[in-house]
């Protein structure tokens, strides 16, 4: 796999450089882990189509900015994109059971910034473990909603992430209406190994910030089971043949003209021995590998 790349794909057909940061951890940030699974299909079943809509949907997070821990003052700020103030609470279940900080943020301008607290008990757990899985829980006009993010108390835990070395998320079908189809990666893995996988379409508005469409809706994703192999995913190469045949989410339609910029994300859970190890990671726009050999692109921009 390869480092990032921020090459964006527009409509006009002409690349441009894209606009944000990257989003992060998909929704659940790995704490939403599926059963492990019983036995998997022998077919992949049809795409599921869906659609992004064109209105900011509530707020949402700027980009995958490092959310940084001040340890002499035990403080982090988060920046949101917003439609009203509103009032968060941030929770991380290997810290504590209940909220680590509260605070409430004043929006103008459709931006905002959440300023927050820990206590030195909780500075000191973070601190031991460097990185920790966080959740923003956002109350606005009363109604909420959860953003993720990584919180980072100290130097090292998990290395950036990167991009699958394939699937993608294919821009457009070539008919110039502007549609998504996010490509499952053709997931090897030594030996038959049961997984589970889970996709998104990560978009982001300059009023909304970064939200996430699932096969379900937003914010709603659907784990799946396969069988991957030394050549793949079997379900993909059916009969053992070579071109793989992979699960696809879409068509999704975009509005056009928005300023939306999209990017596909893909979750994996390898059971091995009947435990789970998770990990997620960026697919390319555009053409199937071209991220891993150094190139491509993140984004989709409409």
């Amino acid at each position: 796999m390869a480092l990032l790349g921020l090459a964006a794909w527009s409509p006009a057909g002409a690349w441009a450089q894209a606009p944000v940061a990257p989003p992060g951890p998909p929704p659940g940030n790995g704490g939403d882990l599926p059963v492990p699974p019983g036995t998997a299909p022998s077919f992949v079943p049809p795409g599921s189509p869906g659609a992004i809509p064109g209105a900011a949907t509530g707020p949402g997070l700027l980009g995958n900015a490092p959310i940084k821990l001040n340890r002499a003052r035990r403080t982090f700020s988060v920046p949101l994109a917003c439609q009203q103030s509103g009032s968060v609470r941030v929770t991380a279940k290997v810290v504590s059971k209940g909220p680590l900080a509260r605070a409430g943020y004043r929006c103008a301008a459709n931006r905002a910034t959440a300023r927050l607290r820990v206590s030195a008990k909780v500075a000191k757990q973070l601190v031991r473990r460097k990185v920790v899985a966080a959740t923003l829980g956002v109350t606005q006009a009363g109604r909420s909603s959860k953003l993720y993010f990584q919180l980072r108390a100290g130097s090292g835990g998990k290395a950036t992430t990167a991009f699958w070395t394939d699937g993608h998320l294919q821009c457009s079908d070539g008919s110039g209406v502007p549609q998504a189809y996010l490509v499952e990666p053709d997931f090897t893995t030594a030996s038959p190994t049961p997984i589970s996988t889970r996709g998104w379409i990560a978009w982001y508005t300059a009023a909304g910030g970064w939200h996430w469409l699932g096969v379900n809706g937003e914010n709603a994703g659907r784990w799946d089971t396969w069988t991957a192999s030394v050549s793949g995913i079997v379900q993909f190469h059916p009969g053992g043949a070579a071109t793989p045949v992979p699960w696809t989410q879409g068509p999704v339609s975009v509005p056009a003209g928005q300023g939306i910029t999209a990017v596909g994300v893909y979750e994996i859970v390898y059971w091995v021995g009947g435990k789970p190890d998770y990990q997620w990671q960026y697919v390319n726009a555009g053409t199937t590998g071209a991220a891993a050999a150094g190139g491509g692109a993140l984004y989709c921009t409409y």
